[in-house]
């Protein structure tokens, strides 16, 4: 059977319905995007927990206080079981997880209170030192050297958005929300568009396009954001911190290209049906 010519109002109106399909299409996927990966509490707990990072924190502490035990005459070979490994994670554990909420029991108090015991182990061990050298025991020398170290490790921490848990939670909330709305507006949407006109084929065909035109907007977007990126990376200091936050910036970017590939493997199925329709309709 010949395919019919549509009348020009139903052409045009398939045409909004699939260009709205496909905005909504990218809203829906970018909100998914953002509560899976974007405010992954555990994703960036971890990332801020694993062993390159914390190693850069316990190695940058430490050459400060190596620093002050050199120019106090002190003997810093004992200072890597003073900054034990998993003492150090305990800490940055307990800052991250303490301002973003990603793990109960941690606080504010609950990090402050794991830097002030490695400090303690530092007090201990220049008090044994001092002693062992026969020198005067200067209680208040020990607390400034004490004080001083905390309050380096303190800043080193710091990564200065004390609101960071009030933003995630609320842009969870959001992304939900957006999500929801969005898949009742696509499943409107693509319904209507489904029954324009008595080819349903041209119609299916329409809704493919939207899913291949999503999909290749938002590996554009991705590949867009490499390439600034890649050109102009983001001042944070210390170096460490921002190539973590370079990487769980690529990590985003990455999730969304894959969600796009996704989206286009959905076109491509559109696709064969489409081919299927038109076969059984000539």
């Amino acid at each position: 059977m010949a395919n019919l010519p549509e009348n020009k109002s139903s052409k045009i109106l398939r045409a909004f319905l699939s260009f709205t399909l496909f905005l909504l299409i990218v809203l829906v996927n970018m909100s998914v995007c953002s509560k899976t990966v974007f405010l992954n509490k555990n994703d960036i707990e971890h990332r801020f927990t694993d062993y390159e990072y914390v190693s850069s924190v316990k190695n940058s502490v430490l050459e400060y206080t190596t620093d002050i035990y050199t120019m106090n005459g002190l003997d810093s070979s004992s200072l890597a079981s003073v900054f034990d490994d998993e003492a150090v994670r305990e800490a940055v554990k307990a800052y991250i997880a303490g301002n973003i909420g990603s793990s109960p029991g941690y606080n504010e108090d609950t990090y402050f209170e794991s830097v002030r015991k490695i400090c303690d182990l530092l007090e201990t061990d220049l008090t044994h030192q001092i002693q062992e050298k026969g020198l005067k025991n200067d209680t208040q020398s020990i607390k400034n050297i004490s004080q001083s170290v905390n309050d380096y490790f303190v800043d080193e921490l710091d990564i200065g958005h004390p609101k960071a848990k009030t933003m995630i939670n609320t842009g969870v909330v959001a992304a939900v929300v957006v999500m929801c709305i969005g898949l009742f507006f696509v499943i409107s949407v693509g319904l209507t568009l489904f029954f324009i006109g008595t080819k349903r084929y041209r119609s299916v065909r329409a809704i493919g396009i939207s899913f291949y035109t999503a999909g290749l907007f938002e590996i554009l977007i991705s590949v867009m954001a490499c390439v600034v990126f890649g050109i102009k990376h983001i001042d944070i200091f210390p170096v460490y911190l921002r190539e973590l936050v370079m990487n769980y910036i690529y990590h985003c970017i990455g999730s969304v290209a894959v969600s796009g590939c996704f989206l286009l493997f959905i076109g491509l199925i559109i696709s064969v049906i489409v081919w299927k329709m038109r076969r059984r309709n000539n």
